[in-house]
């Protein structure tokens, strides 16, 4: 007589309730192969270049981007990384431009491009960009720590950088940190 598979030495009861559990994989192992989308938490950018380097900015803190052709008035007396004012809907708002605090190059000539309108640290101001590249959404996921090698010029203002490509990244700007410093008379 052949030996007793486990099976065959299980009552009635213990069959059944191994069937249904076969049953259970069976119906389960369908849900398997349905896609299941998670969305992964993103984060808006405002993607530009200034000194010839390309930074972004968070898009919740941009509120406008406004054309090159947007008129500035210099001011006498303001510090020099303030280009001027310009006037906005019945509204006075000043124009800084980042390449004191950045330690970037200065601009040839006179200032061209265009302009942001960026809420941070308690004001609102405009910010000079040589050159507007994109608004984009961005997994948060992509946006990593900036490396200890950073130039220590850039380090404070720094909050993350993206990786676009194997040969490129960019930093994402702190805009609360530049106002701030700023407001601090550091540009």
């Amino acid at each position: 007589m052949p030996p007793e598979t486990p099976d065959q030495r299980q009552t009635p009861d213990q069959q059944q309730k191994l069937q249904t559990l076969d049953e259970a994989f069976a119906s389960h192992s369908d849900a398997d192969e349905a896609v299941v989308d998670v969305e992964e938490p993103t984060q808006q950018l405002v993607i530009f270049r200034s000194g010839g380097q390309r930074f972004a900015l968070p898009g919740s803190a941009v509120n406008e981007i406004l054309p090159s052709d947007q008129p500035v008035y210099y001011v006498p007396g303001l510090p020099t990384s303030t280009e001027g004012v310009l006037h906005l809907r019945g509204r006075v708002e000043s124009v800084i431009s980042l390449h004191q605090l950045l330690n970037l190059p200065p601009p040839d000539g006179e200032p061209c491009g265009v302009i942001l309108l960026v809420s941070a640290a308690g004001m609102r101001s405009g910010v000079r960009i040589e050159q507007l590249d994109d608004v984009c959404e961005v997994p948060q996921s992509a946006l990593q720590s900036p490396p200890e090698t950073m130039p220590t010029a850039l380090r404070p203002y720094v909050s993350a950088l993206w990786q676009v490509d194997e040969q490129h990244a960019l930093a994402l700007l702190d805009p609360e940190a530049l106002f701030s410093a700023y407001q601090e008379g550091l540009g």
